[in-house]
């Protein structure tokens, strides 16, 4: 089930937006997300494939963790292709938690 979808072109130069993308987190600003974990990353045909698992803290009111079920960490799973080619980079993200 998809509940959000989102598509956005950056108004920068492709290869900053990539290093961006990729270096994301650790981050100062989001002290939310504790760390990324590579899966698996190749490349095949000039295209590279990345798999991350990321990792995350969020404080919810106490009432509000109980529709949760849980109170973290909680996990996503990302994948990304880089294409430097046509210069596209796809990225998936899904909820594991």
């Amino acid at each position: 089930m998809k509940l959000w979808t989102s598509h956005h072109t950056f108004d920068h130069p492709w290869e900053t937006v990539v290093k961006a993308a990729c270096r994301k987190y650790p981050n100062p600003l989001n002290p939310h997300v504790l760390g990324t974990d590579v899966i698996d990353r190749k490349v095949e045909d000039g295209v590279l494939y990345s798999h991350r698992l990321v990792s995350s803290q969020w404080r919810f009111p106490k009432w509000l963790t109980q529709f949760f079920g849980h109170q973290g960490p909680y996990y996503a799973s990302e994948w990304s292709e880089v294409n430097p080619e046509t210069k596209e980079m796809v990225v998936k993200t899904v909820n594991v938690s």
